[in-house]
């Protein structure tokens, strides 16, 4: 329960300070917090999961954190784009924070105990209400209403990415025998333990981007 209110006042935090930082800032303010973030990730917390020098590291570290990394610039330095990444961080955020609360609550079944010794069905599922939610307010706010089947199918396909991404992270955790890749944030480990949702999911957001502008 402890770490359960830590973890609930480190995701206000810095989810305050983000949402302060996209909303009232100049788009190049957010995107050197982008930058510091992905260099902390590249400095301080990949070598916990790998050699820096390794074959490994030059086999994933393009795609995993730099491109991903790349594409959220991108979509946060073009304005017609930028509230695609507005809808990505909350879908993300949403499906997070759902799956903790309600795996924690309830969670029984586990997804691959073998990666991941804690997430669950009952937590994913949770997540996803909670993403879904996320999604209807946010479109109540771009006034764009979408049926509920289009809401239901679009939410899971972002979830489905966020969770592959989270059981990515989680079996090179497993693969380094570490717990996280790191401490500066409590309750939660490191940035890379935060943003590895968001590091599968912006492919489809970046892809799309151009389709999803006008269906929005």
């Amino acid at each position: 329960m402890k770490n359960l209110f830590t973890r609930t006042g480190t995701a206000l935090a810095l989810g305050a300070f983000f949402w302060l930082a996209f909303i009232y800032a100049p788009p190049f303010v957010f995107t050197g917090i982008l930058i510091g973030i992905l260099i902390y990730i590249i400095a301080f917390e990949l070598k916990k999961l790998f050699p820096v020098y390794s074959r490994r590291a030059w086999l994933i570290l393009p795609w995993y954190p730099i491109v991903p990394f790349a594409m959220l610039i991108y979509l946060n330095h073009y304005t017609e784009y930028r509230s695609l990444l507005f809808l990505l961080f909350i879908i993300i955020s949403s499906l997070d924070t759902g799956s903790y609360i309600i795996g924690s609550l309830i969670g029984r079944h586990l997804i691959i105990p073998s990666i991941s010794p804690h997430k669950s069905w009952e937590g994913f599922i949770g997540g996803y209400i909670f993403a879904c939610i996320g999604v209807l307010w946010v479109l109540w706010e771009m006034e764009s209403l979408k049926p509920w089947w289009f809401i239901l199918g679009f939410t899971l396909i972002i979830c489905t990415l966020g969770l592959l991404g989270d059981l990515f992270e989680s079996w090179l955790k497993r693969m380094a025998r570490v717990k996280d890749s790191g401490d500066i944030l409590p309750g939660h480990g490191g940035f890379l333990d935060r943003f590895d949702g968001f590091l599968f999911a912006v492919f489809f957001f970046f892809l799309f981007r151009n389709y999803l502008i006008k269906l929005f």
